[in-house]
Protein backbone atom coordinates (compact mmCIF):
# COMPACT_ATOMS: atom_id res chain seq x y z
CA UNK A 1 0.00 0.00 0.00
CA UNK A 2 1.22 3.54 -0.66
CA UNK A 3 2.24 5.68 2.31
CA UNK A 4 2.93 9.36 2.78
CA UNK A 5 6.50 10.56 2.69
CA UNK A 6 7.96 12.85 5.33
CA UNK A 7 7.12 15.76 3.06
CA UNK A 8 3.56 14.52 2.79
CA UNK A 9 3.25 14.27 6.57
CA UNK A 10 4.56 17.82 6.94
CA UNK A 11 2.05 19.03 4.35
CA UNK A 12 -0.81 17.34 6.20
CA UNK A 13 0.25 18.74 9.59
CA UNK A 14 0.80 22.22 8.17
CA UNK A 15 -2.62 22.16 6.44
CA UNK A 16 -4.33 21.09 9.65
CA UNK A 17 -2.56 23.84 11.58
CA UNK A 18 -3.54 26.47 9.00
CA UNK A 19 -7.18 25.35 9.06
CA UNK A 20 -7.21 25.57 12.86
CA UNK A 21 -5.56 28.97 12.76
CA UNK A 22 -8.08 30.22 10.18
CA UNK A 23 -10.95 29.38 12.53
CA UNK A 24 -9.22 30.90 15.56
CA UNK A 25 -8.45 34.24 13.96
CA UNK A 26 -11.49 34.18 11.68
CA UNK A 27 -9.55 34.53 8.43
CA UNK A 28 -11.45 32.57 5.76
CA UNK A 29 -8.77 33.21 3.12
CA UNK A 30 -6.40 30.97 5.12
CA UNK A 31 -8.98 28.21 5.17
CA UNK A 32 -8.56 27.55 1.46
CA UNK A 33 -4.77 27.37 1.82
CA UNK A 34 -5.09 24.91 4.70
CA UNK A 35 -7.53 22.68 2.84
CA UNK A 36 -5.23 22.50 -0.20
CA UNK A 37 -2.19 21.70 1.96
CA UNK A 38 -4.03 19.00 3.95
CA UNK A 39 -5.65 17.42 0.88
CA UNK A 40 -2.49 17.31 -1.23
CA UNK A 41 -1.04 14.16 0.44
CA UNK A 42 -4.40 12.40 0.12
CA UNK A 43 -4.52 13.19 -3.60
CA UNK A 44 -0.93 11.98 -3.93
CA UNK A 45 -1.83 8.68 -2.26
CA UNK A 46 -4.68 8.17 -4.73
CA UNK A 47 -2.42 8.98 -7.69
CA UNK A 48 0.27 6.53 -6.57
CA UNK A 49 -2.28 3.81 -5.77
CA UNK A 50 -3.95 4.08 -9.18
CA UNK A 51 -0.99 2.72 -11.16
CA UNK A 52 0.16 -0.44 -9.46
CA UNK A 53 2.98 -2.03 -11.49
CA UNK A 54 2.41 -5.50 -12.92
CA UNK A 55 5.78 -6.77 -14.04
CA UNK A 56 7.88 -9.89 -14.61
CA UNK A 57 11.55 -9.70 -13.68
CA UNK A 58 14.35 -11.82 -15.12
CA UNK A 59 18.11 -11.60 -14.60
CA UNK A 60 21.24 -12.60 -16.46
CA UNK A 61 24.33 -13.06 -14.27
CA UNK A 62 27.82 -12.91 -15.74
CA UNK A 63 29.57 -15.01 -14.59
CA UNK A 64 26.98 -17.52 -13.45
CA UNK A 65 29.41 -18.94 -10.88
CA UNK A 66 31.07 -16.02 -9.11
CA UNK A 67 34.20 -15.62 -7.00
CA UNK A 68 34.36 -13.74 -3.72
CA UNK A 69 35.50 -10.18 -4.31
CA UNK A 70 35.33 -10.30 -8.11
CA UNK A 71 32.70 -8.25 -9.98
CA UNK A 72 29.47 -9.81 -11.23
CA UNK A 73 27.52 -8.09 -13.99
CA UNK A 74 23.74 -8.31 -13.57
CA UNK A 75 21.36 -7.48 -16.41
CA UNK A 76 17.76 -7.07 -15.23
CA UNK A 77 14.84 -7.22 -17.67
CA UNK A 78 11.50 -5.84 -16.47
CA UNK A 79 8.50 -6.74 -18.65
CA UNK A 80 4.82 -5.92 -18.17
CA UNK A 81 3.45 -2.54 -17.15
CA UNK A 82 4.88 0.08 -14.80
CA UNK A 83 5.30 3.83 -14.68
CA UNK A 84 8.72 5.45 -14.53
CA UNK A 85 10.10 4.95 -11.04
CA UNK A 86 13.23 4.44 -8.96
CA UNK A 87 14.66 0.92 -8.50
CA UNK A 88 16.76 -0.77 -5.82
CA UNK A 89 18.06 -4.35 -6.06
CA UNK A 90 19.10 -6.34 -3.02
CA UNK A 91 22.52 -7.98 -3.44
CA UNK A 92 24.88 -9.90 -1.11
CA UNK A 93 27.40 -7.15 -0.48
CA UNK A 94 27.65 -4.05 1.69
CA UNK A 95 25.53 -1.96 2.02
CA UNK A 96 23.19 -4.72 0.85
CA UNK A 97 21.71 -3.21 -2.29
CA UNK A 98 22.57 -1.96 -5.77
CA UNK A 99 21.18 1.33 -7.00
CA UNK A 100 19.11 3.38 -6.70
CA UNK A 101 18.59 3.93 -10.39
CA UNK A 102 15.90 5.20 -12.72
CA UNK A 103 13.51 2.66 -14.22
CA UNK A 104 11.90 3.99 -17.42
CA UNK A 105 8.29 3.39 -18.39
CA UNK A 106 7.60 -0.32 -18.86
CA UNK A 107 5.02 -1.27 -21.48
CA UNK A 108 3.89 -4.62 -22.75
CA UNK A 109 5.58 -3.95 -26.07
CA UNK A 110 8.70 -2.30 -24.61
CA UNK A 111 10.45 -4.04 -21.68
CA UNK A 112 12.98 -2.07 -19.69
CA UNK A 113 16.55 -3.25 -19.10
CA UNK A 114 19.29 -1.99 -16.84
CA UNK A 115 22.70 -3.31 -15.82
CA UNK A 116 24.76 -2.97 -12.69
CA UNK A 117 27.72 -4.69 -11.04
CA UNK A 118 28.18 -6.04 -7.55
CA UNK A 119 31.06 -7.67 -5.67
CA UNK A 120 30.00 -10.71 -3.60
CA UNK A 121 31.41 -10.58 -0.09
CA UNK A 122 30.69 -14.14 1.06
CA UNK A 123 30.97 -17.58 -0.48
CA UNK A 124 28.08 -20.02 -0.77
CA UNK A 125 24.66 -19.90 -2.40
CA UNK A 126 23.57 -16.27 -2.42
CA UNK A 127 20.39 -14.57 -3.57
CA UNK A 128 20.42 -11.65 -6.03
CA UNK A 129 17.20 -9.69 -5.71
CA UNK A 130 14.40 -9.04 -5.28
CA UNK A 131 13.93 -5.85 -7.26
CA UNK A 132 12.20 -3.05 -5.39
CA UNK A 133 10.31 -0.47 -7.48
CA UNK A 134 9.73 2.81 -5.66
CA UNK A 135 6.98 5.01 -7.13
CA UNK A 136 6.35 8.62 -6.11
CA UNK A 137 3.95 11.32 -7.18
CA UNK A 138 5.38 14.38 -8.97
CA UNK A 139 5.65 16.30 -5.68
CA UNK A 140 7.03 13.35 -3.66
CA UNK A 141 4.21 13.49 -1.12
CA UNK A 142 3.44 9.75 -1.30
CA UNK A 143 5.46 6.66 -2.10
CA UNK A 144 4.84 2.98 -2.72
CA UNK A 145 7.56 0.32 -2.76
CA UNK A 146 6.69 -2.79 -4.78
CA UNK A 147 8.66 -5.93 -3.92
CA UNK A 148 8.81 -8.08 -7.06
CA UNK A 149 9.82 -11.13 -4.92
CA UNK A 150 11.71 -12.82 -7.81
CA UNK A 151 15.31 -13.77 -6.94
CA UNK A 152 18.23 -15.34 -8.76
CA UNK A 153 20.45 -17.79 -6.86
CA UNK A 154 24.17 -17.72 -7.52
CA UNK A 155 27.03 -19.94 -6.40
CA UNK A 156 29.98 -17.92 -5.07
CA UNK A 157 33.24 -19.86 -4.74
CA UNK A 158 36.23 -18.87 -2.58
CA UNK A 159 39.05 -16.94 -4.27
CA UNK A 160 42.07 -18.83 -5.61
CA UNK A 161 45.61 -17.47 -5.35
CA UNK A 162 48.52 -19.05 -7.25
CA UNK A 163 50.95 -20.93 -5.00
CA UNK A 164 54.65 -21.41 -5.63
CA UNK A 165 56.06 -24.84 -6.39
CA UNK A 166 56.63 -26.35 -3.00
CA UNK A 167 56.71 -29.56 -1.02
CA UNK A 168 54.18 -31.46 -3.16
CA UNK A 169 56.20 -33.29 -5.83
CA UNK A 170 55.30 -33.79 -9.45
CA UNK A 171 53.17 -36.93 -9.98
CA UNK A 172 55.09 -40.10 -10.62
CA UNK A 173 55.43 -41.00 -14.28
CA UNK A 174 54.34 -44.53 -13.37
CA UNK A 175 51.04 -43.14 -12.11
CA UNK A 176 50.34 -41.77 -15.55
CA UNK A 177 49.50 -38.11 -14.95
CA UNK A 178 47.39 -36.53 -17.61
CA UNK A 179 47.58 -33.06 -19.00
CA UNK A 180 44.69 -30.71 -18.40
CA UNK A 181 43.67 -31.11 -22.04
CA UNK A 182 43.50 -34.90 -21.77
CA UNK A 183 41.53 -34.63 -18.52
CA UNK A 184 38.99 -32.34 -20.16
CA UNK A 185 38.69 -34.69 -23.13
CA UNK A 186 38.13 -37.66 -20.82
CA UNK A 187 35.50 -35.69 -18.89
CA UNK A 188 33.62 -34.99 -22.11
CA UNK A 189 33.60 -38.70 -23.03
CA UNK A 190 31.84 -39.95 -19.90
CA UNK A 191 28.17 -40.94 -19.87
CA UNK A 192 25.94 -38.50 -18.00
CA UNK A 193 22.37 -38.48 -16.69
CA UNK A 194 20.05 -36.01 -14.93
CA UNK A 195 20.78 -35.11 -11.33
CA UNK A 196 18.79 -37.03 -8.70
CA UNK A 197 18.31 -36.31 -5.02
CA UNK A 198 21.14 -37.90 -3.07
CA UNK A 199 23.75 -37.76 -5.84
CA UNK A 200 27.17 -36.71 -4.57
CA UNK A 201 28.26 -33.19 -5.40
CA UNK A 202 31.58 -34.38 -6.82
CA UNK A 203 29.73 -36.34 -9.57
CA UNK A 204 28.24 -33.20 -11.15
CA UNK A 205 29.57 -32.73 -14.70
CA UNK A 206 29.93 -28.97 -15.07
CA UNK A 207 30.53 -28.79 -18.84
CA UNK A 208 27.61 -31.03 -19.79
CA UNK A 209 25.43 -29.11 -17.30
CA UNK A 210 26.26 -25.87 -19.10
CA UNK A 211 25.41 -27.37 -22.51
CA UNK A 212 22.10 -28.93 -21.45
CA UNK A 213 20.89 -26.13 -19.19
CA UNK A 214 20.08 -28.58 -16.37
CA UNK A 215 22.12 -30.36 -13.73
CA UNK A 216 23.87 -33.49 -15.08
CA UNK A 217 25.98 -36.05 -13.21
CA UNK A 218 28.45 -38.68 -14.33
CA UNK A 219 26.94 -42.11 -14.85
CA UNK A 220 30.36 -43.68 -14.38
CA UNK A 221 33.37 -42.13 -12.74
CA UNK A 222 35.96 -41.10 -15.34
CA UNK A 223 39.44 -42.50 -15.10
CA UNK A 224 41.48 -40.16 -12.99
CA UNK A 225 45.16 -39.41 -12.74
CA UNK A 226 47.20 -39.70 -9.56
CA UNK A 227 45.21 -38.72 -6.50
CA UNK A 228 45.94 -36.26 -3.73
CA UNK A 229 44.04 -35.70 -0.51
CA UNK A 230 42.95 -32.30 0.79
CA UNK A 231 41.96 -32.41 4.47
CA UNK A 232 39.96 -29.62 6.11
CA UNK A 233 38.99 -29.72 9.78
CA UNK A 234 35.32 -28.64 9.86
CA UNK A 235 34.72 -29.34 13.55
CA UNK A 236 33.15 -26.20 14.99
CA UNK A 237 34.89 -26.75 18.34
CA UNK A 238 38.25 -26.66 16.57
CA UNK A 239 37.96 -22.93 15.81
CA UNK A 240 38.19 -20.69 18.86
CA UNK A 241 37.16 -17.52 17.04
CA UNK A 242 34.12 -18.96 15.29
CA UNK A 243 31.07 -16.74 15.58
CA UNK A 244 28.14 -18.04 17.57
CA UNK A 245 25.33 -16.42 15.63
CA UNK A 246 22.49 -17.39 17.94
CA UNK A 247 19.33 -16.01 16.40
CA UNK A 248 21.20 -14.39 13.51
CA UNK A 249 20.67 -16.04 10.11
CA UNK A 250 23.31 -18.10 8.39
CA UNK A 251 25.75 -20.80 9.51
CA UNK A 252 28.42 -20.10 12.14
CA UNK A 253 31.74 -18.91 10.77
CA UNK A 254 34.81 -16.96 11.75
CA UNK A 255 38.12 -15.55 10.45
CA UNK A 256 40.10 -18.76 11.02
CA UNK A 257 37.57 -21.04 9.33
CA UNK A 258 37.17 -18.73 6.33
CA UNK A 259 40.95 -18.57 6.01
CA UNK A 260 41.04 -22.37 6.04
CA UNK A 261 38.51 -22.49 3.20
CA UNK A 262 40.50 -19.96 1.14
CA UNK A 263 43.70 -21.93 1.75
CA UNK A 264 41.95 -25.14 0.72
CA UNK A 265 40.75 -23.55 -2.53
CA UNK A 266 44.24 -22.35 -3.47
CA UNK A 267 45.75 -25.69 -2.45
CA UNK A 268 43.25 -27.57 -4.61
CA UNK A 269 44.10 -25.38 -7.59
CA UNK A 270 47.79 -25.98 -6.93
CA UNK A 271 47.31 -29.75 -6.88
CA UNK A 272 45.19 -29.78 -10.03
CA UNK A 273 47.73 -27.63 -11.82
CA UNK A 274 50.42 -30.19 -11.01
CA UNK A 275 48.33 -33.03 -12.45
CA UNK A 276 46.61 -34.49 -9.39
CA UNK A 277 42.98 -35.39 -8.89
CA UNK A 278 41.87 -33.87 -5.57
CA UNK A 279 39.84 -35.76 -2.96
CA UNK A 280 38.37 -33.32 -0.44
CA UNK A 281 38.03 -34.82 3.05
CA UNK A 282 36.37 -33.16 6.05
CA UNK A 283 36.22 -34.11 9.71
CA UNK A 284 32.42 -33.65 9.88
CA UNK A 285 29.75 -34.69 7.36
CA UNK A 286 28.70 -32.06 4.83
CA UNK A 287 25.30 -31.64 3.18
CA UNK A 288 25.57 -32.42 -0.54
CA UNK A 289 24.20 -29.49 -2.56
CA UNK A 290 24.74 -29.27 -6.32
CA UNK A 291 26.37 -26.24 -7.95
CA UNK A 292 24.21 -24.15 -10.22
CA UNK A 293 26.10 -24.24 -13.50
CA UNK A 294 29.45 -24.47 -15.22
CA UNK A 295 32.21 -22.11 -14.10
CA UNK A 296 33.86 -20.38 -17.05
CA UNK A 297 37.57 -19.95 -16.47
CA UNK A 298 37.76 -22.82 -13.97
CA UNK A 299 39.10 -26.18 -15.13
CA UNK A 300 36.73 -29.13 -15.12
CA UNK A 301 38.98 -30.95 -12.64
CA UNK A 302 38.95 -28.05 -10.14
CA UNK A 303 35.33 -26.97 -10.45
CA UNK A 304 33.75 -29.76 -8.32
CA UNK A 305 36.18 -29.12 -5.45
CA UNK A 306 35.54 -25.36 -5.50
CA UNK A 307 31.81 -26.07 -5.53
CA UNK A 308 32.18 -28.18 -2.38
CA UNK A 309 34.37 -25.57 -0.69
CA UNK A 310 31.85 -22.85 -1.52
CA UNK A 311 29.26 -24.73 0.54
CA UNK A 312 31.61 -25.95 3.29
CA UNK A 313 30.26 -25.37 6.79
CA UNK A 314 31.65 -25.82 10.28
CA UNK A 315 29.50 -28.16 12.32
CA UNK A 316 29.55 -29.89 15.67
CA UNK A 317 31.40 -33.20 15.52
CA UNK A 318 29.36 -36.30 16.22
CA UNK A 319 31.92 -38.75 17.54
CA UNK A 320 35.15 -39.71 15.78
CA UNK A 321 35.59 -38.94 12.06
CA UNK A 322 35.31 -42.03 9.85
CA UNK A 323 38.69 -43.71 9.28
CA UNK A 324 40.38 -43.31 5.91
CA UNK A 325 42.99 -45.60 4.42
CA UNK A 326 46.47 -44.19 4.03
CA UNK A 327 48.07 -44.56 0.57
CA UNK A 328 51.84 -44.22 0.07
CA UNK A 329 51.47 -42.45 -3.28
CA UNK A 330 48.84 -39.89 -2.18
CA UNK A 331 50.26 -36.53 -0.98
CA UNK A 332 48.32 -34.78 1.78
CA UNK A 333 47.57 -31.13 2.43
CA UNK A 334 45.72 -30.45 5.68
CA UNK A 335 44.30 -27.20 7.06
CA UNK A 336 43.13 -26.84 10.65
CA UNK A 337 43.12 -24.42 13.56
CA UNK A 338 42.78 -26.02 17.01
CA UNK A 339 41.75 -29.61 16.26
CA UNK A 340 40.53 -31.89 19.03
CA UNK A 341 42.41 -35.01 20.06
CA UNK A 342 40.24 -37.37 17.99
CA UNK A 343 40.62 -35.15 14.93
CA UNK A 344 44.39 -35.04 15.41
CA UNK A 345 44.59 -38.83 15.49
CA UNK A 346 42.33 -39.03 12.42
CA UNK A 347 44.57 -36.66 10.48
CA UNK A 348 47.81 -38.34 11.52
CA UNK A 349 46.49 -41.77 10.51
CA UNK A 350 46.02 -40.63 6.90
CA UNK A 351 49.73 -40.30 6.22
CA UNK A 352 51.56 -43.39 5.05
CA UNK A 353 55.31 -43.70 5.71
CA UNK A 354 57.32 -41.79 3.12
CA UNK A 355 54.33 -39.77 1.91
CA UNK A 356 54.54 -36.00 1.56
CA UNK A 357 52.18 -34.39 4.08
CA UNK A 358 51.87 -30.72 4.94
CA UNK A 359 49.79 -28.98 7.59
CA UNK A 360 48.81 -25.34 7.76
CA UNK A 361 47.62 -24.27 11.20
CA UNK A 362 45.65 -21.04 11.29
CA UNK A 363 45.40 -19.85 14.88
CA UNK A 364 43.01 -17.16 16.12
CA UNK A 365 44.54 -13.67 16.24
CA UNK A 366 47.51 -13.63 18.62
CA UNK A 367 47.43 -17.39 19.34
CA UNK A 368 49.91 -18.66 16.73
CA UNK A 369 52.69 -18.79 19.33
CA UNK A 370 50.56 -20.14 22.16
CA UNK A 371 51.88 -23.31 23.88
CA UNK A 372 49.01 -25.37 22.48
CA UNK A 373 49.79 -24.30 18.90
CA UNK A 374 53.49 -25.00 19.38
CA UNK A 375 52.78 -28.43 20.84
CA UNK A 376 50.40 -29.29 18.00
CA UNK A 377 52.95 -28.26 15.37
CA UNK A 378 55.63 -30.28 17.18
CA UNK A 379 53.46 -33.41 17.24
CA UNK A 380 52.85 -33.30 13.49
CA UNK A 381 56.51 -32.48 12.81
CA UNK A 382 57.60 -35.53 14.78
CA UNK A 383 55.17 -37.63 12.70
CA UNK A 384 56.86 -36.55 9.45
CA UNK A 385 54.64 -33.61 8.46
CA UNK A 386 55.77 -30.19 7.28
CA UNK A 387 54.00 -27.58 9.39
CA UNK A 388 53.45 -23.83 9.17
CA UNK A 389 51.65 -21.75 11.81
CA UNK A 390 49.94 -18.58 10.60
CA UNK A 391 47.56 -15.87 11.69
CA UNK A 392 44.27 -15.44 9.73
CA UNK A 393 45.48 -11.99 8.64
CA UNK A 394 48.33 -13.59 6.64
CA UNK A 395 47.51 -14.06 2.90
CA UNK A 396 47.32 -17.70 1.86
CA UNK A 397 50.17 -17.36 -0.66
CA UNK A 398 52.41 -15.87 2.04
CA UNK A 399 51.50 -18.76 4.36
CA UNK A 400 52.43 -21.22 1.61
CA UNK A 401 55.79 -19.51 1.13
CA UNK A 402 56.36 -19.76 4.87
CA UNK A 403 55.71 -23.49 4.57
CA UNK A 404 58.21 -23.75 1.70
CA UNK A 405 60.82 -21.86 3.70
CA UNK A 406 60.52 -24.61 6.28
CA UNK A 407 60.43 -22.49 9.40
CA UNK A 408 60.30 -25.20 12.08
CA UNK A 409 57.96 -24.90 15.00
CA UNK A 410 59.78 -24.87 18.38
CA UNK A 411 59.63 -28.30 19.99
CA UNK A 412 57.36 -28.47 23.01
CA UNK A 413 56.11 -31.37 25.05
CA UNK A 414 53.21 -33.12 23.37
CA UNK A 415 51.66 -33.45 26.82
CA UNK A 416 50.84 -29.72 26.69
CA UNK A 417 48.61 -30.32 23.70
CA UNK A 418 46.95 -33.43 25.10
CA UNK A 419 46.25 -31.69 28.39
CA UNK A 420 44.73 -28.59 26.80
CA UNK A 421 42.84 -30.13 23.90
CA UNK A 422 39.04 -29.90 24.31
Amino acid sequence: MPRPTLRGVIFALAGTAIITLAYLIERPELLAVGVVAAAAPLVALVVVASGRPRVRVSRHLDPVVATVGEPVSVTVTVAGRARAAEWIERVPMRPGFAGPGRLPDVRRTRPARFTYRYWPGERGLVAVGPLLIEERDPFALAVRVTDTTAEATQLVVPPVLPLDAGPVPEPSTEAGPRSSRSRERADDDVVTREYRDGDALRRVHWRVTARHGELMVRQDEPQAGPHSRLIVDTDRDGYGDIERRGLRPGPPSGPSFEWAVRMAASSAAHLVERGYAVDLTTSTPQAAQPPLADAPGISAALAPVLGELALLRAAAANGTPPPLEAHPSVPLIAIASQPRGTTIDWMLAQRAPGTVAVLLLVAPHGAADAPEALALADEFTRAGWQVARVDPSVPVDAAWRRLIDGQPAPAEATAILRGAAP
